[in-house]
Formats: C-alpha cells, sequence, structure tokens
C-alpha cells in the first residue's frame, strides 16, 4: 500500500509538470466552435510517460495499475484544464483491450501509433449500447452517437448486437461504408457515426462484451468525476486570484463579504466533491460511481458559472481563462451522464441493493 502510494505521489508529480510546460504553451489555448484533431506529438509524449497504458495489464504491456491512480492523473488533468481526450480515447478503449487479452492492439494503444474509440452510445440521452448497431455476415450497420478522437487510421472498439446477443467488434475508421458528422468539443471533437455493411473483426461477445463495456464506463465515470474535481479546484483558484487584484470603491472585489462568502461555499462543495470520489475509487460500487459523477457534474458547473459573474464583463471574453473552464465542465458534466441521469442512476443501484 505504501508502495503505490509513494507511485501516485510520483505520478502526480510528474504530471505537475508536463502538464504546467503544456499550459505554458500556445498549443493550450482552444478555439470556440472548431473541431480540433489529437495533437498527434502531444499523444506521443503521453504514451513515454507511460499513461496510456496505466490500466492494462503486464501481460499485455502495461503497468497493470488500479483505475485509482488513473484518477489521480485525471484530477491534476483538470487543474490544468487539459484539453485532451485522455479517458475517451485511452482509458476506456484499455478495459476493452484488457478484456480483449489482444496484446497487439494493446501495444498499438500503449505506444501511441494507433488511436483507438468506444463507440458505444446508441443515441443522445440513451444508456443503450447495442441495439442501434447489428452485426451480420461479418459486416455491421447503424450508428452510433458522441464518439470521440475518431482520425484518420483510427480503431473503432464497436458494441452492436448480433444473433448470438451484445458483442463488441473492430473496425477501421477509414473502412468504407462509415459516414462521420463532426462537432466542435471542449476536448477536440465527437462525431456522430453511421455504419452501413462496414466489414469488421469480432473482439469479445455475450456477457463478456457486456462486462467489457461496463468496466469502461465505471471506469470513465471516475476519471471525469476526479477530472471535474480537479477543474472547479483550479477555476476557484484563478477567481480568488483575480479577486485579490481587482478593486472597486478603493476595496479589493475579495473583501466583500457576499463575494467572500460565495467562494467559501464554492470551497466546501469542491472539497466535499473530491471527497466523494476518492471513495468510490476505493469502494468501485455501482451506487458510489453515480454519486461521484452526480456531484462532480453539479458542482464543476456551477462553480465555472459562478466564476464567469465573478470575473464580470472579463469572463466573456476569450482572453479569460474562464471560458475554458466552463466549456470542459459542460462537456465532462453531461458525458457519460447528466447530474439528473446519476442520481437516478444511484437510486436505482440502493434500490438493487435493499432487494438483494
Amino acid at each position: 500500500m505504501q508502495e503505490m502510494d509513494e507511485f501516485i505521489a510520483m505520478l502526480r508529480d510528474s504530471a505537475e509538470g508536463f502538464l504546467a510546460d503544456f499550459q505554458a504553451s500556445p498549443g493550450a489555448k482552444t478555439e470556440i466552435a472548431v473541431p480540433r484533431p489529437l495533437n498527434r506529438e502531444l499523444w506521443t509524449a503521453m504514451a513515454e510517460l507511460g499513461w496510456l497504458g496505466l490500466l492494462l495489464p503486464e501481460s499485455q504491456g502495461g503497468l497493470a495499475l488500479p483505475v485509482a491512480a488513473a484518477a489521480e492523473l485525471a484530477e491534476v488533468m483538470g487543474r490544468y484544464r487539459f484539453p485532451v481526450p485522455y479517458i475517451e480515447a485511452a482509458i476506456m478503449p484499455a478495459q476493452i483491450l484488457a478484456a480483449a487479452d489482444n496484446e497487439a492492439l494493446a501495444a498499438e494503444l500503449i505506444s501511441g501509433e494507433t488511436l483507438f474509440s468506444l463507440a458505444w452510445q446508441d443515441r443522445a440521452g440513451s444508456d443503450a449500447a447495442f441495439a442501434a448497431c447489428v452485426l451480420s455476415d461479418g459486416q455491421i450497420s447503424g450508428q452510433k452517437s458522441f464518439v470521440a478522437a475518431v482520425e484518420p487510421g483510427s480503431q473503432l472498439l464497436v458494441c452492436v448486437s448480433s444473433v448470438n446477443g451484445p458483442a463488441i467488434v473492430l473496425v477501421n475508421s477509414d473502412a468504407d461504408g462509415i459516414t462521420a458528422q463532426r462537432s466542435a468539443t471542449a476536448s477536440g471533437s465527437f462525431c456522430q457515426l453511421s455504419f452501413d455493411k462496414v466489414a469488421c473483426a469480432p473482439l469479445l461477445a455475450g456477457p463478456a462484451a457486456e462486462q467489457a463495456l461496463a468496466s469502461a464506463l465505471a471506469a470513465g465515470r471516475l476519471l471525469a468525476s476526479a477530472f471535474l474535481s480537479g477543474l472547479s479546484r483550479a477555476c476557484l483558484r484563478d477567481t480568488v486570484d483575480y479577486l485579490n487584484q481587482r478593486q472597486q470603491f478603493g476595496r479589493k472585489l475579495s473583501s466583500f463579504q457576499s463575494v467572500s462568502h460565495r467562494c467559501v461555499d464554492m470551497h466546501i462543495h469542491i472539497e466535499l466533491t473530491e471527497a466523494v470520489w476518492r471513495v468510490a475509487a476505493e469502494s468501485g460500487d455501482a451506487a458510489s460511481l453515480s454519486a461521484a459523477k452526480a456531484r462532480a457534474s453539479d458542482v464543476a458547473q456551477d462553480v465555472c458559472r459562478q466564476a464567469v459573474q465573478l470575473h464580470g464583463a472579463m469572463g466573456f471574453t476569450e482572453e479569460c481563462s474562464v471560458g475554458e473552464y466552463l466549456r470542459l465542465a459542460l462537456q465532462y458534466g453531461n458525458w457519460l451522464g447528466s447530474a439528473k441521469s446519476m442520481r437516478r442512476a444511484f437510486q436505482s443501484a440502493r434500490t438493487a441493493e435493499a432487494l438483494a
């Protein structure tokens, strides 16, 4: 346990240095409403740091760390408003490849040479994963929503239905029959994908496919909660720094009681958010994960919106970083389940536990 704590501390320290350098670089500034391709040089640098294979087993060349360690890294990424789809293109695909026990594909992910995207969601506002795409005669047809990191040469891990039940198949994004409708996000882009008799290769089927997807979603929700926690903390820190610099009526804005009370309230909520996601990381049960994602989503969006208000007119300019915080909070606060849907999931999990 002590060795793991020391390793996590070193992981956080290395991430702090890397992300601080990135945030100071010109590439850290994002644009509004412009879909951005993944920065492959940055992705390769992340691969060299070992971040892409954190959760993969040692037999596949990974570090075999617990998901809690990856969550610590995600929290640091949130503090530096890191606009890269790390959770979407590394952590969640790794859960699928680990279950598939495919060393060749795992090596491609770890090296950063190939991008992997998990295409699981059938449509907006739905948790359905295996209904909208159908596998027949080695080809798939149907649609998937909110697929991140779809680039030329990406490998798509697509959840499908077949005559033998649910399955996860591998599809090359350059294959004939794929239509992509791309939209901008704070971390790059999401795609609406349509498949028309696209050739694929099987990876997982039946209960194994369902379990692998459940593991990927659980890991994604935990890391998104940690990311939002770090994002909230950094946004409040920057806001307090701004309030300590700006003056009104000869006084610092931070000296006004109503302003300081708002900042204290936000700080308390952020502390609670961090405590909740850490409990979820330790327990790993569905109810705790739902509670963590619900709280993190609510708090991050509330803190960032208040930060815009407290910055005044500056908060609405692109020169002010608070807008980047808000865009990331809106994206990750609703991705993989909004606060409302996560509260429903929490209640369902608690009811199931009571009936068991």
